[in-house]
């Protein structure tokens, strides 16, 4: 038998893992779905590790439970980090089209 929350925590880390890269074409907005998705993922994984640790070898689902804190870390990573590059660009470019005067005829 698995642990309660290991198998779920392990589908919403692959999502999110999925979804974070994907942040930098939509203009940052799966990145807020991206974020929550792998905070919830590494929390329940966390829980399934130490429902499993507790339960002296009676329940299952340890790796699934490991793979969801690992693929809800990177989602993380991967979501600050192409958040705030989303961001940069985007004051960025305000910027740059106010750099170069238009020309007049």
């Amino acid at each position: 038998m698995e642990a309660p929350g290991a198998t779920v925590s392990m589908i919403l880390g692959i999502i999110a893992v999925v979804l974070a890269p994907l942040g930098c074409c939509s203009g940052g907005l799966l990145e807020i779905l991206a974020l929550p998705l792998g905070i919830v993922a590494v929390v329940l994984g966390l829980r399934a590790r130490g429902r499993i640790a507790q339960s002296q070898g009676a329940l299952g689902g340890s790796g699934k439970a490991l793979a969801a804190i690992i693929t809800g870390f990177v989602a993380i990573g991967l979501a600050l980090i192409i958040g705030v590059a989303v961001v940069f660009f985007a004051v960025s470019i305000g910027a740059l089209q106010n750099a170069f005067p238009t020309p007049t005829p």
